[in-house]
């Protein structure tokens, strides 16, 4: 396009176009590199009062596309403006006269992705460009373009509630009441609903008008209650199992079905709702043969277990096995769960001695683990009802106290003991952990003693020439002098602490999180102690010798030292 064209359409210059008057000029054959005449250009910038004498000039341009199939129709519905967009599909032109069918051609027009002005008006939230497209004088037409699908299976419905416009929504079902439901990737208008919106109105009004929308898969295999369950929308899942309960029996690709989905995600109001409705379905297994206790477990979520455990009627969940032979017991000790594993150890009806179809009970995963957390949660569950597989069956069924059951108990406090040793096979990360906290607390120790003898052989002695200062510190009066004191005292009362603090959680060691929270914070004690220890033996020799440049010298060098090889390492 002629640079002097462009600018002219671009920026709205009226006067330049009057010369379209001459039947013999060509300046609207002008056409940018993606094909666009001067109309789209003028309507592209907003320039309407252009585009419209543009188009009282050359009518026939309304129906030229671009190199990507949009019509300046389609670009009139982006931009939204709607004077322009009845302008456009109101003037007769030559092709009127010669099809008589101008109007809907122009408005069936689609481009490269199969959209039509109305689906682009849509997309874009251009309410006023939508009513101005489709009209409830106009029924028939209305409902023929609300029926149309892009390339992608978008229909202007679907693509409403999408882009959350609801009152475009709302406004399309009400002139075209048989439009089109289907969106992209399989989904239904109703998917699009649960996953933009609240409102129990629009779901209702979808549900009535399209029933079957409740049970259509999307190319994930999801339905919309799949989706609600997830989301953990209490609300939906009522309405949706109200109109239609089956659908709680419907399963994804991975043989999930909504019960599974909420137990995953740990929504155990949308569990209630649904074994409400559905009250045999808590049996229901998936391609794997889980039931939802055993997603539950594995997956991590504690509220959705419990709930489980505390229904009488749930209880023969806690023995099913899977197609590889794994109860929730067994999943959760792979998966590392040890808060799961602990509830579900304790649970009635458990059987600790279940073996997989690899032959592995709940404790040769266990002691399998290299998850400190695991380890210690081990402590959590009976010795007396756990044994490892290759272990003497013994007598009756793990509750009582004879011969066999002893040896069970024993063996597997002497494996508990390997595990906290880091003697057991995988049990790196707990020996680790042991050495982790004996240096701290040898370190912490060490401070304490070394803090505590200072405190009582400060630098220049003390006063014994009698008098009212006999017994106190010579030097008492320097400030060097007061912050030796004082960060001997931080270093004294940090370094304690995390010796108080190791000590307390060698006596608490049930308590896990309370554990993995000590070795955390212990050695941050012993840290600081370390740093007051230095300033505190930087002030006490300076308070002693003050004015010898070599000390301070070397004291600063020996500090920075320090601090260059102790920072970087602080910090990974």
């Amino acid at each position: 396009m002629n640079p002097q064209v462009f600018r002219a359409a671009s920026t709205g210059n009226l006067s330049f176009f009057w010369k379209l008057q001459n039947p013999n000029d060509e300046t609207h054959l002008e056409l940018t590199t993606v094909k666009n005449t001067i109309l789209h250009v003028a309507l592209q910038f907003k320039k309407f009062k252009a585009a419209k004498k543009i188009v009282d000039l050359r009518p026939m341009l309304a129906y030229e596309r671009n190199s990507r199939g949009n019509t300046p129709l389609h670009v009139a519905a982006r931009v939204g403006d709607s004077s322009i967009v009845k302008l456009l599909i109101n003037r007769p032109t030559n092709l009127d006269a010669e099809t008589g069918d101008g109007r809907q051609q122009l408005l069936r027009m689609v481009n490269q992705d199969g959209d039509t002005a109305l689906l682009v008006a849509v997309r874009y939230g251009n309410f006023k460009v939508v009513k101005e497209l489709i009209k409830k004088k106009d029924p028939t037409e209305a409902a023929e373009l609300a029926k149309h699908v892009n390339k992608k299976g978008e229909s202007a419905l679907f693509l409403a509630v999408d882009g959350e416009h609801y009152d475009m929504a709302y406004y399309i079902l009400s002139v075209a009441p048989n439009c089109s439901y289907v969106g992209r990737h399989g989904m239904n208008v109703l998917h699009a609903v649960v996953l933009q919106t609240t409102s129990n109105y629009l779901v209702n009004g979808v549900m009535t008008k399209w029933p079957s929308t409740i049970k259509q898969y999307d190319d994930s295999g999801w339905t919309p209650l799949h989706i609600a369950a997830h989301l953990g929308n209490n609300e939906f899942v009522k309405l949706l199992l109200k109109n239609d309960n089956s659908a709680a029996y419907e399963e994804n690709k991975d043989g999930l079905s909504a019960l599974h989905i909420a137990a995953k995600e740990g929504n155990v109001e949308i569990m209630k709702v649904i074994i409400m409705a559905c009250p045999g379905i808590y049996e229901l297994s998936d391609n794997r043969g889980k039931t939802a206790l055993h997603v539950a477990a594995e997956s991590g979520a504690k509220d959705a277990v419990m709930y489980f455990l505390t229904r009488p009627e749930f209880e023969g969940l806690i023995k099913v096995q899977d197609d590889e032979g794994n109860t929730p017991l067994h999943l959760a000790a792979i998966e590392g769960n040890y808060q799961i594993l602990s509830l579900l150890g304790h649970s009635r009806g458990v059987d600790l001695n279940a073996k997989n179809k690899q032959g592995f009970t709940i404790m040769n995963i266990v002691f399998q683990t290299k998850e400190d957390d695991m380890n210690i949660g081990i402590w959590n569950l009976d010795p007396r009802r756990v044994k490892l597989a290759g272990e003497g069956d013994g007598d009756g069924d793990g509750d009582g106290d004879g011969d066999g059951k002893g040896k069970e108990g024993s063996n597997f406090l002497k494996q508990v003991k390997q595990a906290g040793d880091g003697n057991g096979d995988g049990k790196e990360g707990s020996k680790f952990v042991k050495q982790v906290s004996e240096t701290n607390l040898l370190v912490a120790t060490l401070i304490a003693t070394v803090t505590f003898t200072a405190a009582f052989t400060v630098p220049g002695g003390f006063n014994q020439n009698g008098g009212v200062d006999e017994g106190l510190a010579v030097l008492g009066k320097k400030t060097a002098f007061h912050v030796f004191l004082i960060a001997n005292t931080i270093a004294f009362g940090l370094s304690t602490t995390s010796i108080f603090v190791n000590f307390l959680a060698s006596m608490t060691i049930r308590e896990v999180e309370f554990h993995r929270e000590v070795l955390r914070r212990a050695p941050i004690f012993t840290n600081w102690s370390i740093g007051a220890l230095l300033v505190a033996f930087i002030a006490g020799t300076y308070t002693a010798v003050p004015h010898f440049l070599g000390i301070t010298v070397g004291l600063i060098i020996c500090c920075c030292l320090l601090i260059c090889l102790f920072f970087p390492l602080l910090i990974k």
